[in-house]
């Protein structure tokens, strides 16, 4: 509906807020351009009063209003969907672009990147040669170097198996004579068992003296206690 801007001051119609009308005019559904008298609240909520100043329209003109405005609405629905539609299909381009943009500038990046480090290989590759360069110059001169110190190489090498032979020589002096110690030191481990032995036997014969000594002095004493009785013995009859 749409307000006519005009308060309905010569009419006796009061909505629910016993207030003097407001004059509409419908603008949809089967009712269109009628007029009618509503509340005229500004603010707050207004009532649900009406009043309709135009008489109803016929059957037949309200159904093909009413087809007339299910078209009207089918259509905008159709064009609401179709805009929405676009507009998905504008976001999506919007972030494929986005996203291409982004892979341009990483490519870029790693165009850049890979342009320095060829830069830096191609460098390297200058100062490899040089070097490879410079190599075979040093190899050149000991290859001339070598030729002349090869004979002395070759005494020195000589001299040295002539050493290591000597060595070997040595070593085998040295097992035998080890050989032999170990001999030795078995014969005289095989000597000081007997010894310890004879000393055990000592031991015991030792043990065996000191028995019979003590037995002795028992018996010393014995006959030492007999003498003197036979003294007391004869001391009385004197």
């Amino acid at each position: 509906m749409r307000g006519m801007d005009s308060l309905a001051t010569d009419l006796s119609a009061r909505c629910e807020h016993q207030a003097i009308c407001e004059k509409y005019v419908a603008f949809q559904s089967v009712d269109s351009d009628r007029r009618f008298l509503g509340c005229a609240q500004k603010e707050g909520p207004k009532c649900g009063y009406v009043e309709w100043v135009d008489p109803e329209l016929p059957p037949q003109l309200k159904t093909t209003l009413g087809r007339l405005w299910d078209m009207y609405e089918d259509e905008n629905k159709t064009r609401l969907s179709d805009n929405l539609a676009n507009a998905e299909g504008i976001f999506k381009v919007l972030k494929e672009k986005e996203k291409m943009e982004k892979d341009l500038r990483f490519f870029k990046l790693d165009f850049a990147k890979m342009v320095a480090d060829k830069e830096q290989a191609l460098a390297q590759l200058g100062n490899t040669q040089i070097a490879l360069s410079d190599l075979k110059e040093e190899l050149e001169k000991k290859k001339i170097s070598d030729k002349s110190a090869t004979n002395i190489h070759q005494v020195f090498r000589a001299k040295a198996e002539k050493e290591l032979e000597l060595i070997k020589q040595e070593l085998e002096l040295m097992n035998q004579e080890r050989g032999k110690t170990m001999k030795e030191r078995d014969e005289v481990m095989q000597e000081m068992d007997k010894v310890m032995q004879e000393r055990d036997e000592l031991k015991k014969e030792k043990k065996k003296l000191e028995y019979m000594i003590g037995d002795l002095f028992k018996h010393k004493e014995e006959t030492k206690s007999k003498i003197r009785k036979v003294r007391e013995i004869l001391d009385e009859f004197e």
